[in-house]
């Protein structure tokens, strides 16, 4: 398994800094070397002089001449400079020479030399802190425009989302620091907020469907009970009112009265399971499913019907309510067995922490009309009152609960096949996988 590696605010802010100093110090550097030239050009050689010529003449006339001369080495003495023609007057004239060291070469510049060597000096100040403040206003406008705001962007957005009670969206953020981390945990967020509320849209369609059953449902025996309500008055005014009619009507009213009370009893129950509350436990797998086949072998004792269960779990640790999940299988068995004809047969599956088991029996299958109302809550084809559909009904309730499903579905060439998924908390798996080494039959 490839490691992720985690980027941090922490180290994304210290680098830029550490980019951003890198640079503001070789400006810094590049501009001080060329104000220091500047003013290296600008300024005579420190070892430059003045080399003064004084000449006088026969009558006494004196004359002096500069010159800037620069000394490279140890100074050495200089000998008379004689103009040529001037070879013989030697006595004529008398040169002395003498050497002055300039003092204060900056004195010696001219008024703009000046102006441009004070201007370097201010530059060698002012620059290296000009780039620094550039350098830190670019840096945190970088930090903040790369770094910070489109985290941000996406969450404000998400949040105005989710404010005008929009949950059909989505969060793409795929950076993997703190910021990229919360954008994650906000995505999680509203897709559990998304699934809860879908889920409880269809548990209050569900409802509402219900209740629409349950009162077309009653509307039969109450008109039922008024018929024979208005057939018993009828022949009691009239005096044709026999014992034997008697009897009858009332016999009618009571499997009628009865019926309604099996419809009351049904409401109340199923109001009773939809307040209950899942428990979820670490259990040990394919071990727990093995033991609650097991237990379930049990309505088979009286019945020619044949159990076969297939594991296809790996061994490891699972979180899940396994009571739920037992009175899930429980109804769909119960149900399976008044239409198998010689089996029916139990199997596991576990696919991205989705346990799935699926109850196939070998009957007649499902009706094309029951097909057409399978995500109904509550639904039946028996017209004897006995069964209501209580049992599909109470296991759609307890897998929603747990993050389920259940799914109906024929089989070829016949039976019938209820799917029901629910979601795991995983813990840990092994690499082991149980492939059909536990048919048979219990």
């Amino acid at each position: 398994m490839e490691k992720v590696t985690r980027q941090s605010l922490k180290n994304s802010f210290i680098k830029a800094v550490a980019i951003t100093m890198l640079i503001v110090f070789l400006c810094s550097a590049l501009a001080i070397f060329i104000c220091y030239r500047l003013q290296k050009h600008i300024l005579p050689d420190s070892n430059e002089v003045w080399l003064t010529q004084q000449t006088t003449a026969p009558d006494g006339t004196v004359t002096e001449a500069k010159l800037r001369y620069v000394l490279n080495g140890p100074p050495e003495p200089f000998g008379q400079l004689v103009a040529d023609g001037q070879e013989h007057n030697e006595a004529q004239e008398q040169t002395s020479y003498r050497i002055e060291r300039i003092e204060s070469s900056y004195s010696m510049l001219s008024s703009k030399a000046k102006t441009a060597y004070r201007s370097s000096q201010i530059c060698m100040v002012l620059l290296p802190l000009m780039f620094a403040v550039i350098g830190t206003t670019l840096c945190a406008w970088w930090f903040y425009h790369k770094i910070l705001e489109p985290p941000i962007t996406v969450l404000m957005d998400a949040t105005t989302h989710i404010q005008d009670q929009d949950l059909n969206f989505q969060i793409n953020f795929d950076r993997r620091d703190e910021l990229g981390q919360l954008c994650t945990a906000f995505e999680k967020m509203r897709q559990t907020l998304y699934e809860n509320n879908r889920q409880m849209w269809s548990m209050l369609e569900e409802r509402r469907a219900l209740q629409a059953s349950v009162a077309h449902d009653l509307r039969n025996p109450i008109a039922i009970m008024t018929g024979y309500v208005e057939y018993l008055q009828e022949n009691s005014r009239g005096g044709t009112l026999t014992e034997e009619k008697l009897e009858k009507a009332l016999s009618n009213l009571g499997i009628t009265a009865e019926r309604m009370g099996r419809y009351t009893d049904t409401m109340r129950d199923l109001g009773a399971i939809e307040e209950t509350e899942v428990h979820r436990r670490e259990v040990e797998l394919p071990d727990f499913l093995q033991h609650m086949a097991d237990s379930l072998s049990i309505l088979f004792q009286n019945t020619e019907v044949r159990f076969a269960c297939d594991f296809h779990v790996p061994a490891g640790r699972a979180v899940l309510d396994g009571e739920l999940l037992y009175r899930v299988l429980e109804n769909l068995i119960f149900n399976a067995l008044r239409f198998a004809e010689r089996q029916i047969e139990l199997a596991f599956y576990l696919e991205h922490g989705t346990l799935s088991a699926t109850v196939t029996d070998d009957g007649p299958g499902f009706s094309d009309k029951l097909m057409q109302k399978k995500t109904a809550l509550f639904y039946s084809e028996d017209t004897s009152g006995k069964h209501l559909g209580l049992g599909l009904a109470v296991s759609r309730v307890l897998c929603q609960k747990h993050g389920g499903t259940i799914e109906l579905s024929n089989k070829s060439p016949h039976g019938a096949c209820v799917k029901v998924s629910i979601k795991l908390q995983e813990i840990l798996y092994g690499t082991a996988l149980i492939t059909g080494g536990e048919n048979g039959n219990i």
